[in-house]
Formats: C-alpha cells, structure tokens, sequence
C-alpha cells in the first residue's frame, strides 16, 4: 500500500481530523496529483475547509495550476490573519512574484525572519524579486551569507543567471558549470549555459538545452526566449515569434523578450506588432535607450520623420551608441538619397556588435525599408 493509499484509508476513518487530512494533500501535491487533491477538498467539510491549513492547501493546489490569481486571493486572506506562517509568506511573495509584482513580493518577504530552516528558501526568492527589479548587487548580495547551505546547487544557479545579466559571462559560466556538478537539471543554471550557447551561434547546443528546460520547464520564459531566439537564427521566423510571444506572456516585465519579439516582428514586416512590443518594452521602462531606438525605426520606417527623429534625440541622449537608434537614422538617410553614408552606419553596426549578436546587415535593412513601404 502507497503512502497515499495509507492516508486517504485513516483520513476516511477519521473525516474531522485536519491534520490527517493536510498529511495526505500534502502527500498528493509532493507527487504532483493536483487534481486528486482537488478532488478531496471537494469532499471536506465546510468548517473544516475554512481551517488556516486547510485553506492553504487550497491555495496550494491553485498555485499549482498556474491560477496565481485565485492562490493570491487565498494567500492575502491567511496573510492578515494575525502572526503568518512561514509556508504562507513564501507561497504568497512567490504568487505575487509570478504576477510580475516583484516590488510587493519583498513587502510581503520584508519581516520574515533571518534563522531558521527556511531562512534559504526566503533568501533565495527575495534574490529572485530583486532579480526581477533588475537590482542585482543587491540580489547577489542576498545570497552571499549562504556558501554551505544543502541547496547549493540551486543558489549557484540564480547567481549564474544573476552574473549573466549583470553583463559577467566568465562568472556567469563558473556558477553554471558548479550548480550543474551539484544538479545536472538545475533551472537556472542551464539557461546560462543554452544562452551562452546562443550568444556563440552554437545553435544546436543551445537548442538543445531550451528544449530540454521546456520538457521539464514548459513555462519557462528565458528557455522560450532562448528557443524563439535560435529559431529566428535558423531562419523559422514564425515558429520564433510563437515561442517569443509565449516568452512574453510568462515574462510581461522582461525588456529582451520584448525586443527579441519586435525584431520578430520587424523581420516579418510587421511594423503594427514590433510598435506594439516596443511600446510594452517602454512601459516596463522608459529610461531604456534601445526602447527608444527601436520605436524610431519604426517611425522611420513607416515614413513618419519628424516622430523618428524625436526618438533618435532620446534614444542617442540614453544611449549614445545605441544600435536601434542608428538603424532608423540609416532609414532617414534612405529617404534623402545618402545609400553609402547609410550604409556606413549599418557596418558600423555590425563592426561594433559583439560575436553571435544578431545584428541586421545593410542589406536587410534596406529591403526591409523596401517591404513597408506602399506601394505606388
């Protein structure tokens, strides 16, 4: 007889009895049977149900649905409730980091205590809130205090993801290669090594390790992104705009995954899209110099000047060597005659972006100027 089998027989003898009764939903969430835990709160009594540990395996089995929503909702309630659990904080800062509110995930993480056995397990959201703010000093400095713990392999992974966007791709590969030692399926730490992979054009790797972060991963936003990217490499534009618009609604506050999916979108000739992406890049931040660029080739390449030339202003003022920036000023140039100085610029582009950047030659910028435009 299962565990399971053990439980589900003593909770059926003794129908009243919460503790049996979360003994045996957490045992059937541990191996992922959501929908038999569903099925047996279905059968609990009211007064039962409405229990702070009852209702927390509610929350649990809606989280594990992806209804962030609906746990967050539960969560709050038994947050309120006098001293919370500590199983209660970080179930409800993780619902709220999942909701892209990272800023109210370390509110909610803000007076947990700093001992203790969940004293990693909170460290290491809060580097993943920070993570999401883009504060990375501070996120790998909320780790630093944890160099022996047993989830080692894990918090080598999130600094490795943390050195990659930081711009360190020698430490980001170090803290890779050691939570891959420690955890060959470590999360974050292989979408390090794929987009390494990528950033190198080793494409097959790459694709590689996306996929297999997907097959246990499915939601997965930086492997989506990784995978969008290596088939936008391939050529398979709209089989990478499918996975970057699948990037993008995993991860609405992720600058790149924008930008990947508006050059998605500006390759297929679709300016209406890219402006979209573009736009929902600018509301995530509007001080990014790129974001700017990009929304001036737009402009540019729809004709509009004055509004392209605006944009190249404040783009070039955030981001003086700005490449979006200087392929709409190459379309300007386009449209007043001046093919070699434009197409100076674009090699210039190209001369200055790093190994493996998918940067665009002068010759696909200008047929691409020539697929928007109408004719006639």
């Amino acid at each position: 007889m299962t565990r399971v089998e053990q439980l589900s027989v003593f909770a059926d003898q003794d129908p009243d009895n919460p503790d049996l009764l979360c003994d045996l939903l957490d045992e059937l969430l541990t191996i992922g049977d959501v929908r038999g835990a569903s099925a047996r709160l279905k059968q609990v009594a009211p007064a039962l149900l409405q229990l702070l540990g009852v209702q927390f395996r509610v929350a649990r089995c809606a989280l594990l649905r992806r209804d962030f929503r609906g746990a967050a909702g539960i969560l709050e309630t038994l947050y309120s409730q006098g001293v919370p659990p500590a199983g209660v904080v970080h179930d409800l800062a993780f619902v709220q980091l999942k909701l892209g509110e990272p800023a109210r995930a370390l509110q909610t993480l803000a007076g947990v205590p700093t001992t203790g056995e969940d004293v990693v397990a909170f460290a290491l959201l809060k580097a993943r809130a920070l993570h999401h703010l883009r504060d990375h000093a501070a996120a790998l400095g909320a780790l630093a205090p944890f160099e022996d713990s047993t989830r080692q392999a894990e918090i080598c992974g999130v600094r490795a993801l943390l050195w990659l966007d930081h711009g360190d791709n020698t430490r980001a590969a170090i803290e890779a290669d050691r939570a891959l030692q420690l955890d060959t399926r470590q999360h974050e730490a292989a979408i390090v090594r794929g987009t390494l992979a990528l950033w190198e054009q080793r494409v097959d790797a790459s694709s590689e390790v996306f996929e297999q972060i997907l097959a246990e991963h499915p939601d997965s936003g930086r492997a989506l992104l990784g995978l969008g990217q290596d088939f936008m490499l391939r050529g398979n534009i709209p089989a990478g705009r499918g996975l970057l618009e699948r990037a993008t609604a995993e991860m609405p506050e992720h600058l790149g995954s924008w930008h990947a999916l508006a050059w998605c979108q500006l390759i297929e000739g679709d300016l209406a899209g890219a402006k979209h992406s573009f736009d929902k890049a600018f509301a995530v931040d509007r001080t990014f110099g790129e974001t700017h660029g990009g929304i001036a080739l737009v402009h540019a390449l729809r004709s509009e000047r004055r509004e392209a030339e605006e944009s190249i202003k404040r783009a070039m003022r955030l981001d003086p060597q700005g490449r979006s920036a200087r392929y709409a000023n190459s379309v300007l140039l386009l449209d007043e005659g001046q093919v070699e100085e434009a197409r100076r610029i674009i090699d210039d582009i190209l001369r200055q972006s790093p190994r493996g950047d998918m940067a665009m030659d002068a010759d696909f910028i200008f047929k691409l100027r020539e697929l928007v435009r109408p004719r006639g």
